[in-house]
């Protein structure tokens, strides 16, 4: 079982919360490792793992790792646990990571400090409710028995449309908000505050840069590893999805050095556009690991379902469903208890296509030949002149051009909400510290749009899936990599590249190119048109206002061949107005 957990903290001298207690001891008659912890006000309810105790009365729940590949530790010293209440949980995202809450309220239970880990995979949704704040895994359990009542918040419905890549701590359900990553949510009788403890940019500044490629092979190589052994330790089978790009393959390449028994799954489509069967083949060929081919059938896709039903945001896309069930029967045939991708690999290993590399080299090392070899390498990459790269480098460190712009996606949305929709996310990551290089704050945003993977991962579900890529470890070894230095003879990613060379066939290490989903999506809209059309026309989105209706209808009728990011559009419109009928669904249940 996955960990899960509810908590409540009552305002001042409130009683028993007897709803959170009946509702773990009736759990406990039916499931294992369900706890119980009173103290004073507070009342923790949890379900799975056994918990990591941390002084008298605080409790970590999920798995903590050390920074050494081991598998989750079992205890921790007195001096550890010392360490971590006199800093109210800092310590923890110092020396420790792994997808983690950490619960440590005061002696009488009247206060609690709530960290959750950096680009750790186990939420932590919080609210009012009455006189006492609630937190939990999930939306099920902040529900029943925690008291809270989910609506839609079509505010922020409206802003994750304009800007799916970066979650604020605002949830798409009112009054519910997410803590994030590397935060601590303080909760005192006054109310909450959340506070930072981890962030990106502290790897990202000029006094963490490594000084030599092969330093940073090194430590990218030690830490992707020791971070897939942490992942799988707890596991005796999983099936990692292979799509024989480079990420996916790295991600094989570490499993394939633990104890864990492994398959993969490449998934295939009708369209010869996404195959990449042969890659995935020669990756197994190499690995001595069984391969399994699932063929996506776009039949099986329900346009009125919500792969992110009981989350608190529309953040799983709707051709996903042929993806999980085709990996779920592959794990139901190997017996695995996890699924493990690449999640996230691109923007990790610094997957960049603009002249910031150049400003960088500019700014860090001054004006040589050097930054014509770092011109000329993006301009393969990029398929630009070096010219335009050079004048693109240039603006971006001496001629005050911005690092990067936030661009919010306003396509179909109606005239009367862009202004609100367009309104900068709230998230700290995305404000540029002053001093830092054009090409690391990209880093750091792609690391932030990476983070909102995390955050879509359902904690119900029956088979964790893992990104062992996003791990805290490998992100810092990571952003403490001059961003030129993932570039050479027009690939990127070189980095992680050359420090598995020889793990892996070399047409694969060097792959320029991947295959996108894309064609699967241009199937689903054309095979499933009369539906999608009668759930816009039909939806909350246009009745409300939120979507230009005809627009968007106009759209959807044409009758030419599909072309553009138009019928994406239309298809993430499709995943809101599905999520926003599971929540009515489970109202009236």
């Amino acid at each position: 079982m996955r960990a899960r957990y509810v908590v409540r903290l009552a305002r001042a001298a409130q009683g028993r919360d007897d709803a959170i207690e009946r509702f773990a001891q009736g759990l406990s008659t039916s499931a294992a490792g369900v706890s119980v912890i009173r103290l004073g006000g507070l009342t923790i309810a949890t379900l799975g793992p056994p918990l990591l105790r941390c002084g008298a009365h605080g409790v970590i729940v999920g798995s903590l790792f050390k920074r050494d590949g081991g598998g989750a530790i079992a205890s921790l010293t007195d001096r550890e646990q010392h360490r971590i209440l006199a800093s109210r949980g800092e310590y923890l995202t110092d020396l420790f990571w792994g997808p983690y809450i950490a619960l440590l309220p005061n002696r009488d239970g009247t206060t609690l400090d709530a960290i959750r880990a950096p680009l750790g995979d186990l939420p932590c949704l919080y609210t009012d409710v009455g006189d006492a704040t609630i937190l939990a895994s999930d939306v099920d359990l902040l529900r029943n028995p925690g008291g809270y009542r989910p609506q839609v918040d079509w505010e922020q419905v409206v802003r994750h449309l304009a800007w799916r890549y970066v979650s604020e701590p605002d949830t798409c359900l009112i009054g519910l908000r997410e803590l994030q990553g590397g935060k601590r949510l303080a909760i005192k009788d006054a109310g909450s505050r959340e506070e930072e403890l981890w962030s990106p940019w502290r790897f990202a500044s000029a006094d963490q840069q490594l000084t030599t490629p092969g330093e940073a092979e090194a430590q990218v190589r030690q830490a992707t590893l020791d971070c897939i052994a942490s992942r799988a330790a707890q596991f005796e089978a999983g099936v990692v999805m292979l799509s024989g790009g480079l990420d996916s393959s790295l991600v094989a390449t570490g499993l394939k050095g633990t104890s864990i028994r492994l398959a993969a799954l490449n998934l295939v489509t009708q369209d010869p556009g996404g195959d990449e069967v042969r890659y995935a083949a020669q990756v197994c060929e190499t690995l001595d690991i069984p391969l399994t081919l699932g063929l996506r059938e776009v039949a099986g896709i329900d346009i009125n379902r919500s792969g992110a039903a009981g989350l608190p945001r529309p953040s799983v896309r709707g051709f996903l469903q042929e993806s999980n069930r085709l990996v779920s029967e592959a794990a139901a045939a190997h017996g695995a208890t996890a699924i493990f991708n690449g999640g996230g690999g691109d923007g990790i290993f610094c997957s960049l296509q603009s002249g910031a590399p150049v400003a960088d080299r500019l700014l860090a090392t001054g004006i040589g030949r050097a930054i014509l070899q770092t011109a000329h390498d993006m301009s393969q990459l990029a398929q630009a002149s070096i010219w335009s790269v050079l004048v693109d480098g240039i603006q971006r460190a001496w001629l005050g051009k911005p690092a990067y712009r936030l661009v919010p996606e306003l396509d179909l949305l109606s005239s009367d909400v862009r202004e609100q929709a367009a309104r900068r996310p709230g998230h700290p990551w995305m404000t540029i510290p002053p001093g830092m290089l054009p090409g690391k704050a990209m880093h750091v945003r792609m690391t932030t749009f990476a983070q909102s993977y995390v955050e879509s991962l359902d904690p119900r579900s029956a088979l964790p899936v893992i990104a062992p890529l996003l791990s805290q470890p490998l992100v810092e070894a990571c952003l403490r990599v001059p961003s030129w230095y993932w570039l050479e003879r027009g690939h990127n990613r070189m980095i992680a590249r050359r420090a598995f060379a020889g793990s892996l066939p070399e047409n694969v290490l060097l792959r320029r190119s991947k295959a996108a989903p894309n064609s699967f999506v241009a199937e689903i809209f054309d095979y499933h048109r009369p539906a999608i059309r009668a759930l816009v026309e039909q939806g909350e989105l246009g009745r409300r206002g939120l979507i230009d209706l005809p627009a968007t209808l106009a759209l959807i009728d044409q009758q030419s061949p599909l072309k553009g990011p138009g019928f994406e559009r239309i298809l993430e419109i499709v995943d809101v107005e599905s999520w926003a009928r599971s929540w009515a669904t489970r109202e009236a249940d």
